[in-house]
């Protein structure tokens, strides 16, 4: 996955639910709301991670199957309705028309081959079946360039051109945004980071970001952290 070894996974396994947008229930409501309803026999996560999703899929709708790269990230997964798997996104195990809904959370930037893992979710639904997909995105697709540097962890954040892409396979295809607000760039560092001096680079890349992306993101620097706001585009679409 794009240069993050398992060791990798394995140190944030233990700090990724304290990433503020990880559990924000506003954010999952807004998301899980974008289904046309709430009935699924088979149910996939891709890119699990701890759990934080499917703990309210399986309350709202019912057992589901979760895979993820990390065996450490799905270790923290203790709920009886949910079935977690050790799994790469290129080749999920599982046959043809499996699955009623798949869905995955912020996970895209880490593949390595987003055409191949949408062909693979295609191949596993079901007829009619329903794919939910959310992820964070540049504020405007024209200043991708600077987000990803801004982030600066070699991968690329998708524009919403990009994804709209990726379902153009799909039928019925519903789009939303959620915005989180006010978001502390010093809790998702202290999360995130490998080390001091990564964390130090990310501050002082925010710090010198163009004027569009922090009118954009609602940028505030006070003595201690940077807040900004985080665009998560959501996209619904069905099987044809």
């Amino acid at each position: 996955m794009k240069g993050y070894s398992e060791n990798y996974w394995a140190k944030r396994a233990g700090q990724y639910n304290k990433t503020n947008w990880v559990k924000n229930e506003d954010f999952i409501d807004s998301f899980l709301n974008m289904l046309p309803r709430n009935n699924f026999e088979t149910i996939l996560e891709v890119g699990i991670g701890t759990g934080a999703v499917a703990n309210k899929v399986s309350e709202r709708i019912g057992p589901l199957t979760g895979i993820d790269i990390s065996k450490e990230m799905i270790a923290k997964i203790k709920h009886p309705d949910i079935t977690p798997i050790v799994a790469n996104a290129h080749d999920l195990p599982f046959e043809d028309a499996s699955f009623e809904l798949i869905y995955m959370r912020n996970v895209i930037h880490y593949i390595d081959d987003p055409v191949l893992a949408f062909s693979e979710i295609y191949r596993c639904l079901k007829p009619n079946g329903c794919f939910l997909f959310s992820q964070v995105v540049p504020p405007e697709d024209s200043i991708s360039e600077e987000y990803d540097w801004l982030i600066g962890r070699n991968i690329h954040y998708p524009t919403q051109g990009e994804i709209v892409q990726l379902f153009s396979k799909y039928l019925s295809v519903d789009s939303g945004h959620f915005i989180l607000k006010n978001q502390s760039i010093m809790n998702w560092l202290n999360n995130t980071c490998r080390d001091e001096s990564q964390k130090q680079e990310a501050i002082d890349r925010h710090k010198n970001t163009s004027d569009s992306y922090q009118k954009l993101a609602n940028f505030i620097e006070n003595d201690n952290d940077i807040l900004v706001d985080i665009k998560h585009f959501m996209v619904f679409g069905q099987k044809i």
